[in-house]
């Protein structure tokens, strides 16, 4: 089979290839809009920085002919586009995306009638797979489009939170299809649900009906501690503030999501670095305060718009840059820097948030 040529342009979404394509219907294209977008409509004041006014909808195409090129999965049309946020890679400009890196792209491997994607380039990210990959699975159901198979990208190791959250939603291992370098798919019937790049309360109203089984009865106080990345690098200053308030220490990769569910359903207060941990916010009663702890390097409002979701009392702290995380290369991305406290400033701040 012959070797194909790089996408020759991108749509963003599903939704803007298939209104451009006239003759798409006639030739078995499908879109449904399972959620309309909405503006944002804030139960908390003072975010960290700024936030999207619109949060986007959720919308399921099937694309004819359609392509999976890649270990990341980046989504081709039958007229050879790229579809941007179903291809979502984090770089800037569009043209530095890996797929206009090649000369020619390998030929065709695989063929399906019909497969749906779930590709995802930080898919191993806790946040970005329950917030990005989980509620497409929500959307593919709610199409009422029946789906056999399923194109994810493999992680180097295993990922428990994968595989427990695949099955609770009732995927199977049988029917996964795993990208790989050189990775080129073409299927009969393309089924695409649009990838959200900002959290949307649909997508929390779906993860809490799934994964949260019962609100908790108990009310913990709770410290979350990071080994990997954005570190405090004076983490026991900061403890010797928080253990004689009642907190308790928790390290939530030793958690299935269940627990973590339910852990954050018993937390009155919440405490910890910014983190893909903080997705279980989700799992929060309404009044819990959250105190997110930054680097001065990266600040972002994503966690505050969760907490507005579900009526959280947000606050947030800004820590003193303590250098570059170098076992993460960073490669210039300021996201994973480590963060140093300072206890006599962090000590007043929670003293007049009067915790005792």
């Amino acid at each position: 089979m012959r070797n194909l040529q790089p996408p020759q342009g991108i749509y963003d979404t599903v939704k803007e290839w298939f209104e451009a394509n006239d003759q798409a219907v006639s030739k078995g294209a499908v879109l449904k809009e399972i959620y309309p977008a909405s503006s944002f409509s804030r139960q908390r004041h003072r975010p960290p920085t700024r936030y999207p006014s619109i949060l986007v909808g959720g919308t399921v195409g099937v694309i004819p002919g359609g392509r999976v090129w890649g270990q990341n999965g980046a989504v081709i049309t039958p007229d050879n586009y790229l579809i941007w946020d179903a291809s979502l890679e984090y770089v800037h400009p569009r043209s530095n995306h890996s797929i206009f890196k090649e000369n020619t792209l390998a030929p065709i491997s695989q063929k399906y009638h019909q497969v749906a994607d779930l590709t995802h380039a930080e898919g191993r990210n806790y946040y970005h797979w329950m917030y990005e990959v989980l509620p497409r699975i929500h959307l593919l159901q709610e199409s009422g489009i029946d789906v056999e198979h399923y194109i994810v990208k493999p992680e180097p190791v295993s990922l428990p939170f994968q595989a427990e959250t695949l099955n609770q939603l009732g995927i199977a291992e049988h029917q996964l299809i795993h990208t790989f370098e050189g990775f080129h798919l073409q299927a009969d019937q393309l089924v695409v649900a649009s990838q959200p790049s900002f959290a949307t309360k649909w997508g929390y109203n779906f993860l809490r009906r799934t994964f949260l089984t019962e609100d908790s009865t108990e009310r913990k106080r709770i410290y979350i501690r990071r080994k990997w990345s954005r570190i405090i690098t004076n983490e026991s200053e900061l403890w010797e503030i928080l253990r004689p308030l009642g907190f308790i220490m928790v390290e939530l990769e030793t958690l299935s999501v269940n627990e973590q569910a339910r852990l954050f359903s018993s937390a009155e207060i919440i405490v910890g670095a910014h983190g893909a941990g903080f997705a279980n916010l989700t799992f929060c009663q309404p009044g819990t305060i959250v105190i997110e702890i930054f680097s001065p390097t990266y600040i972002t409002p994503l966690y505050w718009a969760i907490s507005s979701f579900g009526n959280l009392k947000h606050h947030y702290f800004i820590g003193d840059f303590a250098g570059s995380n170098r076992a993460q290369g960073n490669q210039g991305w300021t996201g994973l820097d480590n963060i140093t406290i300072h206890p006599r400033k962090f000590a007043a701040f929670i003293r007049n948030m009067r915790l005792s």
